[in-house]
């Protein structure tokens, strides 16, 4: 399978399928509008690279999102800047897409000189952060009782990502 991982800024069309995900999985059950995580993903679409939303594109289809912004976290002003939003179509997983996008965030994170990255997690998927190097620094955090998690980007590993897109094949 041959993937594209791209910035939503060069794919502006997409961004109503990303919204929609968004608010689907998270947002749903509260007052919340879709309108409102459209806003949100505009602030993606400039040119200073952050706050970034990255697409994995397969056959010209959009199958999976991930965002790089401040904080989902405001109590813990350390903890910046966050991956947010990891979203892969359930027809897509376990290809690796879901890791070349939390690759893309950290790579581009380094590019923009951050040390750092943060989330947050359910109990469920921190496994899959751990098999990617991030590591638990606060669990039951917030009323879902969340996990969150930091990844320390080394400098040595940082990828290059091309302004308009990275071109990868999984297996």
């Amino acid at each position: 399978m041959t993937y594209q991982i791209v910035f939503l800024r060069d794919q502006p069309q997409h961004l109503t399928t990303i919204a929609e995900w968004i608010h689907r999985q998270w947002w749903s059950e509260t007052d919340t509008p879709i309108e409102s995580i459209g806003r949100w993903l505009n602030t993606h679409l400039g040119e200073t690279g952050f706050p970034a939303t990255f697409i994995a594109i397969v056959d010209n289809e959009v199958v999976g999102s991930v965002s790089l912004h401040e904080t989902e976290a405001e109590d813990r002003p350390a903890y910046r800047p966050y991956l947010g939003a990891l979203f892969v179509k359930p027809d897509h997983r376990g290809r690796g897409l879901g890791q070349a996008l939390v690759r893309a965030v950290e790579a581009h994170a380094r590019q923009l000189g951050y040390a750092v990255v943060y989330l947050n997690a359910a109990d469920v998927t921190v496994g899959l952060y751990e098999r990617l190097g991030w590591q638990v620094v606060e669990r039951a955090y917030g009323p879902k009782r969340l996990n969150i998690m930091r990844r320390v980007l080394e400098r040595s590993r940082a990828p290059t990502l091309g302004q308009t897109s990275a071109v990868r094949t999984a297996e």
